[in-house]
């Protein structure tokens, strides 16, 4: 069953632009190098702060890898100086889907 992952970020005031660029890039750059990652939102709420990455992986597995790639590390240590406490992870199995 595909694996849901949503990665959350509280973003310090004056850094939410930042933050989305250096999040995009992010999802960008991994979705290019890992097949097993399918899909890719990052969606976010300038006024409240939170910028949310939602990623579709084959596996749980698959998403659980991410945690030791290195990628993945340089962009927590490149957005931990731009937002408030730790980054919020939910793992949820995929159910449905549909697009156009």
């Amino acid at each position: 069953m595909s694996e849901v992952v949503e990665f959350t970020l509280r973003v310090k005031p004056g850094h939410y632009d930042q933050v989305v660029e250096l999040y995009s890039d992010f999802a960008h750059d991994y979705m290019a190098i890992n097949p097993t990652l399918k899909t890719v939102l990052i969606v976010g709420d300038a006024g409240a702060g939170t910028v949310r990455g939602i990623g579709v992986y084959d596996t749980a597995a698959d998403a659980a890898a991410v945690n030791s790639d290195a990628i993945f590390a340089n962009f927590n240590d490149a957005v931990a100086p731009l937002i408030t406490g730790s980054p919020e992870r939910v793992l949820l199995d995929l159910l449905h889907a549909w697009s156009r």
